[in-house]
């Protein structure tokens, strides 16, 4: 589901902390008058709640607000660059790195090799060492990092990461993914659902406007759904809700790689899209796919491009 672009949203919280943060974030600039009215908390709490947001560096005030006939409002806004988190996304095609600010803007970004076929305990020393460089290449200060947020193809487990895996990943079934980067980064790390975190991040940021009841589909490797109810994360009882890539759509249809038949997956994933596309003269002509001009085949990127 999608909408008009808005302004970011806040998220619900179970601590004020928390809330009071989130809803500076999402406002941009509020004063105090304006977290009452926005979060339902007393004055007295918005007060106190403020004063150590402030005290802690993670807020500001910044000028005053316009007046309306009373004594000007003080302004709150993040102090964006006060912590930093790292987020990485884990794929067989390919790893990606992201820094981010308090406020949720990238200052740092870098993409690096896939899984392949190199063993979990290989790979996870890799993306330890490839996360010290995306920190130390910004010159942030590493206690002003709060922790890595992880996410990865579903299924996953709430204690062994990854079930139900490509071929190419079935080593990484079970493999406790979270713990493990979390013991080589020396980072708290959170592990999700690629498209649970894809689409968490459509309604953080606003894009899907007013709404915080929807549904993200998601294509990377495979095709997701992430779902969100009254602005959280609905998981269902196996914490795989969203897990619409194995759902029957045919049953005469073509084989999966999960032994099933006709799969959203095998017929509408990624790889069936550039397979169709590539069956189509005239679509794989002026999408690049047909590797003409001297090319053996399709440019990868070209196609990654098109998948996605």
């Amino acid at each position: 589901m999608s909408g008009p672009s808005g302004p970011a949203q806040a998220t619900p919280h179970t601590s004020s902390r928390s809330a009071v943060l989130d809803v500076i974030r999402a406002a941009g600039t509020i004063s105090r008058v304006g977290l009452v009215r926005a979060t339902g908390f007393t004055g007295a709490t918005i007060s106190t709640v403020v004063r150590r947001l402030i005290d802690d560096g993670l807020v500001v005030e910044t000028g005053r607000a316009e007046s309306t006939g009373g004594k000007p409002r003080v302004l709150l806004q993040l102090n964006q660059s006060s912590r930093y988190a790292v987020g990485v996304h884990l794929d067989q095609a390919g790893i990606t790195y992201v820094l981010t600010n308090l406020g949720g803007s990238v200052v740092a970004r870098m993409s690096r090799a896939g899984v392949g076929a190199e063993d979990p305990p290989v790979v996870v020393e890799r993306m330890a060492r490839e996360v010290d460089a995306l920190i130390d290449g910004v010159g942030v200060e590493r206690g002003r990092v709060l922790g890595l947020g992880l996410v990865s193809p579903g299924p996953l487990t709430p204690t062994s990461g990854m079930r139900l895996t490509p071929p190419a990943m079935r080593p990484w079934e079970d493999y406790p993914l979270d713990r493990a980067l979390e013991k080589a980064t020396g980072l708290p790390v959170v592990l999700d659902n690629d498209a649970t975190a894809a689409a968490l991040g459509e309604h953080w940021s606003g894009v899907v406007g007013g709404t915080s009841t929807f549904a993200a589909l998601y294509m990377g490797t495979g095709i997701g759904a992430g779902l969100l109810i009254n602005g959280l994360a609905y998981r269902g009882a196996s914490g795989n809700a969203g897990e619409i890539g194995h759902i029957c759509l045919d049953v005469e249809g073509p084989e999966c790689w999960c032994g099933a038949r006709g799969c959203t997956e095998v017929m509408a994933g990624p790889a069936s899209v550039v397979a169709a596309a590539r069956a189509d003269a005239h679509l794989a002509r002026v999408t690049g796919l047909t590797g003409e001009n001297g090319a053996k085949g399709a440019r990868p990127s070209v196609v990654a491009e098109f998948a996605a």
